[in-house]
């Protein structure tokens, strides 16, 4: 049987060089770890490639134009649909979710030329390191824990890698779905009825859904509740951002553009402004020849984007929904779920 399946290796290797740019897959394919179980799979995904491939140089072309690039990067044998179906797995805040949280109010007089004119908390330690969620939608299990990692670098002075895995196993009872999606209102919740999560050496990231499997003795963080921004309003996001840290925050992340995007100010109208589908951590922002930007950390691994961020225009009129389902950790007074014991 071991004989037969590398002799069907070998076959599908020699055969594929026959495809369309083989070298050039061959060499995408070691890069990126991609294996096939079958010649058949191999030349669909070759075809999807060679699609995505052809996308990506179009654009390129007017890259200038656009103003950000598009690379192929690991995604580049996936459909729209395959993708959607593994990484757009965020789920909108209901509205009872939102009348339940408290709304972030700016700091009285406090306007938006007031604040710094740029902020990035990469800077003074407040963010851990770009992880790759894989196959698992978890992206709002990063975009929780990444919020209150700087929340607690921030006010408590030390930086502390969360488990996202923890949030992914151990908050389906309060209405996530592990690795079909969630929503950072729901793991916040967890988190405080928790009593914290744990440190990511305790719980380290597997990708799969499990069963719950937390520790007591490795929790790292704990919140007292969580504050929303103004749906929509990204003057009070900035403000938020200055002043009390990293945002978790929720884009629409459908477009090719989006998936392959490699450098530059993503500027795009081909997204929603409502109809968010991914979550990310918002890390800081600035600007560039008069060009306004948010600086957001994914976790779609470091190959993705700049090192695993993107530069996405600000004050675009909430351009891919960013401050749609905008919210952050409090570690002080109590903020919501206020019919709970105080940690």
């Amino acid at each position: 049987m071991g004989l037969l399946w590398v002799l069907s290796i070998l076959l599908g290797l020699a055969a594929s060089t026959s495809l369309e740019n083989a070298e050039e897959w061959q060499m995408w394919k070691a890069q990126h770890g991609k294996w096939y179980l079958s010649w058949g799979e191999e030349m669909e995904r070759h075809r999807v490639w060679l699609t995505n491939r052809e996308f990506i140089e179009n654009h390129n072309k007017k890259a200038d134009v656009h103003g950000y690039s598009l690379a192929l990067n690991h995604f580049g044998d996936l459909t729209d649909e395959q993708f959607a179906e593994k990484y757009l797995t965020y789920r909108r805040i209901t509205r009872r979710q939102r009348r339940a949280l408290v709304q972030y109010q700016p700091p009285s007089g406090l306007v938006r030329d007031s604040v710094p004119y740029e902020v990035d908390w990469r800077k003074v330690n407040a963010v851990t390191p770009v992880q790759d969620q894989g196959w698992c939608g978890s992206s709002y299990a990063f975009s929780t824990v990444g919020a209150i990692e700087g929340a607690w670098a921030i006010k408590r002075g030390s930086l502390r890698n969360l488990s996202a895995q923890n949030i992914v196993d151990c908050s389906v009872m309060y209405g996530n779905l592990g690795c079909l999606g969630g929503n950072m209102y729901t793991s916040y919740e967890y988190v405080y009825k928790n009593s914290g999560v744990d440190d990511a050496s305790y719980y380290p990231y597997t990708g799969v859904e499990s069963s719950c499997a937390f520790v007591k003795a490795g929790v790292a963080a704990r919140i007292n509740g969580t504050k929303i921004i103004q749906l929509g309003n990204e003057e009070d996001l900035q403000v938020a951002v200055a002043e009390e840290g990293p945002v978790s925050v929720a884009v629409d992340a459908s477009s090719s553009t989006f998936r392959f995007y490699q450098k530059g100010i993503y500027d795009s109208s081909d997204c929603s402004r409502l109809k968010v589908n991914h979550a990310m951590l918002l890390v800081g922002y600035g600007n560039i020849t008069y060009q306004d930007y948010w600086i957001v950390k994914n976790s779609w691994g470091e190959s993705w984007g700049m090192d695993g961020y993107i530069l996405m225009a600000r004050n675009m009129y909430n351009q891919c929904g960013i401050a749609t389902d905008a919210s952050y950790p409090t570690l002080g007074q109590r903020s919501s779920w206020s019919s709970f014991p105080q940690i």
